[in-house]
């Protein structure tokens, strides 16, 4: 009887402690509501998204660059985003491109300077022709951007540098805490290359081809809240 005894004493003080009723639980850690975002910019020189200098603590505005001595003559991309975050729009003095959620920074050449391709000097631009800058966001949370060179006699540009803006915004409502990672996942990618075949006025299977993307990886960085 004695031995029962200790045996079910050993039995209760296991069970005990298998259900923490030991001293050494460990105390669950407090969660902070976020109140911004912070990203970490991807390595490499390769094409990739990197921090603007205009970024808040609550808007991350992010340059697409590519890599140095690279001729290029546009370039799109997919940008998957959790929901938990709201991809911003670009308020601007153009009444053309206002209100998308992408930025030109300038370096290609958005208008055509000789739309009839007689080669001549450059014409006034008409301020509401259309530019080769287009953007959205699409069911999930895809955010789908382009920027084209329109002007054929222009030449490539160099690709080392912000070529175009996204951002991201912190959306309180959604209940973010802080040190939340916010996953980014490009799914889709390409750029224009520097030779798009000869100008010519007509269209050709040459210039076709030639004018097909090419696919590239574009690194990103870690997004979490803050």
């Amino acid at each position: 009887m004695r031995k029962l005894s200790l045996l079910l004493s050993s039995l209760l003080l296991g069970w005990t402690l298998a259900c923490g009723g030991g001293s050494n639980t460990p105390s669950s850690t407090p969660l902070i509501p976020a109140k911004g975002l912070v990203y970490t910019d991807p390595t490499g020189t390769g094409w990739r998204l990197v921090k603007d200098a205009s970024s808040t603590g609550t808007r991350i505005v992010l340059n697409l660059v590519g890599p140095s001595g690279l001729k290029t003559r546009g370039a799109g991309f997919n940008l998957q985003a959790p929901t938990t975050v709201r991809f911003g729009k670009f308020v601007t003095d153009d009444r053309v491109t206002t209100g998308l959620p992408i930025l030109d920074t300038g370096v290609y050449s958005l208008l055509n300077h000789d739309p009839r391709d007689l080669g001549h000097e450059p014409i006034p631009n008409d301020p509401l022709e259309p530019r080769l800058l287009a953007g959205g966001v699409k069911k999930g949370n895809l955010l789908t951007v382009g920027i084209f060179q329109k002007d054929r006699y222009q030449s490539a540009k160099e690709s080392g540098q912000a070529l175009c803006r996204i951002a991201l915004e912190f959306d309180p409502a959604v209940g973010l805490n802080a040190g939340d990672k916010l996953g980014l996942v490009i799914t889709k990618s390409g750029y224009l290359a520097e030779d798009i075949g000869e100008l010519t006025v007509h269209p050709t299977l040459e210039k076709t081809e030639k004018g097909r993307l090419v696919p590239m990886p574009i690194a990103v960085g870690t997004l979490s809240a803050n």
